[in-house]
């Protein structure tokens, strides 16, 4: 992959997710309050060690990129921070009736960004992947062969 790739959707992503996820470990930082943060701040950490190994792999052109199943593990690595991703957006919500504060609104914010935003990924991903069916080898109507011709008033049955 290089940089002209980063610009096709499914990759566009993968800057915005590095800089989200940025923004909402700052805005976690931010009030200083803890309790069930933990989650939270594991969850974030490993989100963004993951968008800079990402985005490093695509800048450097790794050569796994290339292989078939980058895609499925991408669709994992997505659909696993998406779920995350909503954890974090209630402990946020929850903490802002609880007790106000600023940060958690723009954590909040952010955090239903990266919830659209890996979600959108996955959805992608999904849709990219190249498993064949099963039975037939992978043929499906639109690929299979015609059927043999027979002569007039021959039933083949």
């Amino acid at each position: 992959m290089s940089y002209g790739q980063m610009k096709e959707m499914p990759h566009i992503l993968k800057p915005a997710l590095l800089l989200l996820t940025l923004l909402q470990i700052i805005f976690m930082a931010s009030p200083g309050l803890r309790g069930f943060g933990w989650f939270v701040c594991l969850t974030s950490i490993l989100e963004f060690i993951v968008a800079i190994a990402v985005v490093a792999a695509f800048f450097v052109h790794i050569s796994i990129i290339d292989h078939s199943y980058y895609n499925l593990g991408e669709l994992g690595y997505s659909a696993v921070f998406a779920v995350c991703s909503v954890l974090n957006t209630v402990y946020y919500f929850c903490n802002i009736f609880y007790h106000f504060n600023f940060w958690f609104l723009l954590a909040t914010a952010v955090s239903v960004f990266l919830v659209l935003a890996y979600g959108l990924q996955a959805l992608v991903c999904f849709n990219n992947r190249n498993i064949s069916s099963s039975g037939g080898g992978g043929s499906n109507q639109a690929t299979a062969a015609p059927p043999p011709s027979f002569p007039a008033g021959v039933n083949p049955a």
